[in-house]
């Protein structure tokens, strides 16, 4: 009977001392417009997120859509173009909407696998003034 119990500490303890990055999950850290921020269009270039870890580019799903404009009460959600492009530390991305941002709201959706390749993902929102 002490067995199987000496088994499953052992287990336990050997599945504890792993490294914490097997546990770890990606997640954005920082984004510039920040999560809720209201900006000057002119300042609106491009959005940069800043990730926890390094992400696997070829997993990186991302998209922009303007949610809201200024007069408009039912505003549908409308696609805008981007380029985008990764970091070389691996731990960044900009997006370089095609066209100017005009006033309104937008949110910035994305998804992507760090080192433990469990895909991961999370959206936020900004104003254009």
């Amino acid at each position: 009977m002490r067995r199987p119990v000496l088994a499953l500490t052992l287990a336990g303890l050997a599945l504890a001392s792993m490294p914490g990055a097997a546990f770890a999950h990606a997640k954005l850290v920082s984004s510039t417009p920040a999560a809720n921020a209201t900006v000057s269009k002119a300042n609106v270039k491009s959005i940069n997120l800043i990730f926890n870890e390094k992400i696997i580019a070829s997993t990186m799903k991302t998209e922009l859509l303007m949610t809201g404009m200024p007069g408009m009460k039912d505003h549908a959600p409308m696609k805008i173009a981007f380029s985008s492009m990764m970091g070389k530390d691996g731990k960044s991305m900009m997006l370089m909407p095609k066209k100017a941002l005009v006033p309104g709201t937008y949110k910035v959706t994305w998804s992507a696998a760090g080192a433990d390749t469990h895909r991961m993902g999370s959206e936020f929102s900004f104003t254009v003034k």
